[in-house]
């Protein structure tokens, strides 16, 4: 008779916390983008990208992908908020500017020397104005 008090508990626990599940991020609408891209689309193409450019080890990619993620969430929310505002290019630069330069330097623990100066001339021919 003990059990069923008990067996009603654990199914309360767990259908609650599955309900207190916060969706993936990877899911969510990427909102610059309006062929319906999700922020995991975008995330999986820059690691790719990453890798091949930069010859990233199977030891640096869950870091890097880490890294990428945290830049791409950001932005997100970045022009989410721009939106709501009223977006120009100018603020749509600055935050770019912004959220790679914090990516770039995020890099810098996890590659070796060489990767880390490609990364940085790659950063500097696309934003010139970054101070590295």
């Amino acid at each position: 008779m003990k059990s069923i008090p008990v067996l009603l508990m654990l199914w309360l626990s767990g259908s609650t916390s599955l309900l207190a599940q916060k969706p993936s991020v990877e899911n969510e609408k990427f909102v610059f983008l309006n062929n319906g891209a999700t922020v995991g689309m975008i995330i999986k193409s820059v690691v790719k990208a990453d890798k091949q450019r930069l010859k990233l080890t199977d030891q640096q990619l869950p870091k890097a992908k880490e890294i990428i993620t945290n830049a791409v969430v950001k932005f997100n929310n970045g022009v989410k908020q721009l939106k709501a505002t009223r977006m120009n290019q100018a603020k749509l630069r600055t935050l770019a500017v912004g959220v790679e330069t914090e990516k770039v330097l995020a890099y810098k623990s996890i590659l070796t020397t060489q990767q880390y100066a490609t990364l940085v001339a790659q950063h500097k021919k696309v934003y010139p104005e970054a101070k590295l």
